[in-house]
């Protein structure tokens, strides 16, 4: 039998890291820190996966075993990169570093220790929709659904359920805080969820927030277990840390109990994420919670110019409760930041059309400019405008507004209307509502297809007479809704009849199914506004059918698919990017900041939220103000522009507004 010797990687490079050389005084500072707590905050643009990698490497090239590392990201991709980086630095294989997302890290843990919880030691891991499956399973098991009219829908329950699990917060207080229309049902949520947890524990099944909740369960309900991974685990990194929920916070104060060398990264200017859960209070309160911490600052940008970051800071100096900080750009200076004055939301489209397609013409990409906007529908207009221009595009969600679904379920209602034959859209419809499933939506169909006037059928009182209780009572609402937009067609415009949808029980449907309802709605609103430049239902559609079907992506230059595309992003999605170019949209008070940010709080994560936007841009940033607002049947109002626009006018100590105004004409 032959022998085959896999060969060790030397550590030659050991010890000859140039750090004066590769890192600035504030990131050498970071990496060569000796052991205890660390908070470093890391301005936008700082280097702080550079400083990172460069502090496992030295952690690693001053003896500290790999294996003995935890590294905690936010994406497995940016753990596994950062180790290949520290193997190449230091010329060895250091793929035993513990490093991944928390999830990732959770399983791993698990997979051993699982039995100790009562689970098989190959459990399953369901995905969201299997979650949201046996959440429905549960729901009709524990016969609540049935009594209930608007109990919410699997996808719904599920994600109540992880907001309850990230907050560590009672289902009272996420129904109180996050979805009022079901305080009332929070008995009966909580029956749903405790059969949900007994389900998945006698299938040996979790889902992925079990990973977490799991993990602190283990190390709470067993010392001997905790004692051994939090000994093992001498240097815990954890990056991102403003993004982190208030279990994973706790979970990485169990890990680091016995040695308290935690270093946690993150920005709190940058902390974007409360509606998903995120605790800002993670990082704001790490000094209290570690006594021995010590606070270090990454301010040196080495993407954006003087100009962008002049306007960055002045602006987010308004937040009070912070760590207060400046950044200072690394590069020469540039342009002024713009504010664009336009008259409404058609000549913000115009304007940034015309400006993307000049900047072409100077040469730069296509792929570095983006579009930022704090909502989805601020950008419907753009979609549009883009689409005639036939300026490619990508947007980073890969939905475009016409494609989401809360979109489509409404336009099917006026495609049905339109084309009574239309089974796709009917199906849609109909499945919309209560007791109404895929089965009975077909019976329904067959009915009505089978008399001479379908739109006659729908409000047939045989059809209800043949319908069980519960379906029938539920169709006798959706019929009463289709002759109603039935009789209006005629006479009304595609915005009536949109409103006459958005005004009926279609909102118990939109509570019950989607997550952020008011958000939706915001957007069903907006699509309303931009029928109504629309006399018909055909135009109307016609319309959505170009755009849908000739998408931003599809766009044909010359011939073929372009090989460059801009990107339209919300700020949400666009955290950690940067472009040469960046246009912010709807600058304007009640759009940006929202209309529903009204406590100190709210107002400085919106805040929070320009300062991202701002920051992504490297060389131009166009700030986008439409001053009129075009509302239904030719109605105006006039915006103010935004309070974190109006407040950089007014700088203390005479200091000169960090932008320049443009006034568009055309």
């Amino acid at each position: 039998m032959k022998r085959y010797t896999i060969k060790k990687k030397s550590r030659s490079g050991a010890g000859n890291i140039d750090y004066d050389t590769l890192l600035n005084e504030q990131q050498r500072a970071v990496v060569t820190a000796g052991a205890g707590p660390m908070l470093v905050i890391a301005g936008a643009g700082s280097g702080k996966t550079h400083t990172l990698t460069y502090r496992v490497a030295h952690l690693v090239d001053r003896g500290v075993a790999p294996e003995n590392i935890l590294l905690l990201t936010f994406t497995n991709k940016s753990a596994r990169a950062m180790i290949e980086r520290v193997s190449d630095l230091l010329n060895i294989n250091a793929t035993s570093l513990w490093g991944g997302t928390f999830h990732s890290v959770g399983n791993r843990i698990l997979r051993r220790e699982a039995t100790r919880l009562g689970y098989g030691e190959e459990y399953g891991i369901l995905d969201s929709q299997d979650a949201a499956t046996l959440m429905r399973a549960c729901v009709a098991d524990a016969k609540v659904g049935h009594l209930e009219k608007h109990f919410p829908r699997g996808g719904v329950l599920t994600r109540i359920y992880s907001y309850c699990a990230n907050t560590q917060r009672t289902v009272e207080e996420i129904l109180a805080d996050q979805y009022p229309h079901f305080e009332e049902l929070a008995e009966s949520i909580r029956r749903v969820f405790r059969l949900y947890q007994t389900r998945k524990l006698e299938m040996s099944l979790m889902d992925f927030d079990d990973l977490l909740i799991n993990w602190k369960i283990l190390m709470q309900t067993h010392p001997e277990v905790l004692r051994e991974y939090a000994a093992k685990f001498e240097h815990i990194l954890v990056d991102e840390y403003q993004d982190t929920n208030h279990l994973q916070g706790e979970i990485i104060d169990l890990m680091a109990s016995i040695h308290e060398n935690l270093m946690v990264v993150g920005d709190d200017c940058q902390s974007i994420y409360a509606f998903r859960g995120a605790d800002y209070r993670n990082i704001l309160e790490f000094p209290q919670r570690y006594e021995r911490c010590r606070v270090y600052k990454l301010e040196t940008n080495y993407r954006s110019t003087p100009e962008i970051l002049d306007l960055a800071n002045a602006s987010i100096h308004f937040n009070e409760n912070q760590f207060q900080k400046t950044l200072v750009s690394a590069r020469d200076a540039g342009e002024r930041p713009a504010l664009i004055k336009l008259r409404g939301v058609s000549q913000q489209a115009e304007f940034v059309c015309q400006r993307i397609l000049e900047l072409a013409d100077e040469g730069q990409s296509l792929d570095q400019m983006a579009v930022l906007y704090r909502s989805h529908h601020h950008a419907l207009e753009l979609q549009v405008e883009m689409t005639r221009a036939k300026i490619p595009y990508v947007v980073r969600s890969g939905i475009r507004f016409f494609e989401q679904a809360h979109i489509k379920d409404v336009l099917s209602y006026l495609k049905f209307l339109f084309n009574p034959r239309d089974e796709i859209s009917f199906m849609r419809m109909a499945g919309q509502w209560r007791g109404i499933g895929s089965k009975r939506s077909q019976d329904i169909w067959m009915y009505v297809q089978s008399q001479p006037d379908p739109m006659s059928a729908i409000t047939d009182p045989k059809l209800l007479g043949a319908l069980p209780k519960r379906a029938s009572a539920s169709w006798s609402d959706a019929s009463k809704l289709l002759g109603s937009l039935r009789d209006k067609r005629l006479t009304s415009s595609p915005s009536q009849l949109i409103d006459s949808i958005l005004g009926s029980k279609f909102r118990d449907h939109l509570q019950r199914t989607y997550d952020k309802p008011d958000n939706r709605l915001a957007d069903l609103e907006q699509l309303s506004v931009y029928s109504d430049s629309f006399n018909d239902i055909d135009h109307f559609l016609g319309e959505i059918s170009l755009l849908s079907g000739l998408s931003g992506q599809e766009i044909l230059v010359g011939g073929d698919k372009p090989d460059e595309y801009v990107t339209l992003s919300s700020i949400h999605q666009s955290k950690g990017l940067e472009w040469t170019t960046v246009f912010g949209l709807w600058l304007s008070e009640g759009q940006f900041p929202g209309s529903r940010a009204e406590t100190q709080e709210e107002i400085e994560e919106e805040r929070r939220l320009f300062y991202v936007m701002a920051t992504r841009a490297r060389e131009e940033l166009y700030l986008c103000q439409p001053m009129i607002q075009q509302g239904k049947s030719g109605r105006r109002t006039v915006l103010r522009e935004s309070q974190f626009i109006e407040e950089l006018r007014y700088l203390k100590d005479g200091q000169p507004k960090p932008f320049e105004e443009w006034l568009v004409d055309g």
